[in-house]
């Protein structure tokens, strides 16, 4: 297990310079879309500029503060144009493309999620994988263990009746631990 599984709420981020680049392109998007508007209508350039601008700095904020919180009992998506949160019950698993794919609770069809902070931008040609590898271990660490055996201050499983730890998956931690 990656860290401590604890009571506490965790955040997974994406680096923080890939962050800050695409913090720093919503403005430059931004005004280049109201250059855009401006050569098809002929709307006013003071408020085109302002309105998309204003626009580009709220995205820039929003991709700034991108990000997956892990809560006790759910998980929640802040990506720069939506945010979505599921119940932990819900989470199928995490994809190596970095989408949180879940279940419908109504035995519906499921949703893929797709999150910033799990999956790397085309533009990083692989500067920074090791991290985007971590948080995706880090969230299906989170995933293993059921909120009902999470313990405060401990950030363990507690254990069955056997004395073996349990995870979600039925592998048993403690034999992982005996063995290496």
């Amino acid at each position: 297990m990656i860290g401590r599984m604890s009571l506490a709420e965790q955040t997974v981020r994406a680096p923080a310079a890939h962050r800050a680049i695409a913090a720093a392109a919503s403005p430059v998007i931004g005004y280049f879309v109201a250059r855009l508007i401006l050569h098809w209508t002929s709307l006013s350039a003071p408020i085109v500029y302002a309105v998309c601008l204003a626009i580009a700095f709220v995205l820039a904020w929003r991709a700034w503060s991108a990000r997956v919180v892990l809560d006790e009992q759910d998980l929640t998506v802040v990506n720069t144009l939506a945010s979505m949160s599921c119940a932990h019950s819900q989470v199928r698993r995490i994809t190596d493309a970095g989408r949180i794919e879940t279940r419908s609770s109504e035995g519906g069809r499921g949703a893929r999620i797709p999150a910033e902070a799990l999956r790397q931008p085309w533009w990083t040609f692989g500067a920074g994988r090791r991290t985007y590898d971590l948080n995706r271990e880090q969230i299906r660490s989170w995933l293993r263990v059921p909120p009902t055996q999470r313990t405060a201050g401990t950030g363990r499983a507690e254990a069955t009746p056997e004395g073996v730890q349990q995870d979600r998956l039925g592998d048993s931690s403690a034999a992982d631990e005996a063995t290496g």
